[in-house]
């Protein structure tokens, strides 16, 4: 993994710990934009969706 694919998914999980999803999806897809093969940015990119996707359990 290079130095800049691992500062782009960086700054996308950054985003995603402050809660601002947007912007951190933005980051892992501008990361697959670059590097097509980015495990690290399709598993974050997979998790996320997968979250959006699941019926909240709160009442």
């Amino acid at each position: 993994m290079s130095y800049r694919e691992m500062a782009l998914a960086n700054i996308g999980y950054c985003y995603s710990q402050i809660g601002d999803g947007k912007k951190a999806k933005e980051y892992y897809e501008r990361t697959l934009k670059e590097f097509p093969g980015s495990g690290l940015a399709k598993s974050a990119l997979n998790m996320m969706n997968s979250v959006e996707q699941t019926p909240s359990t709160k009442n």
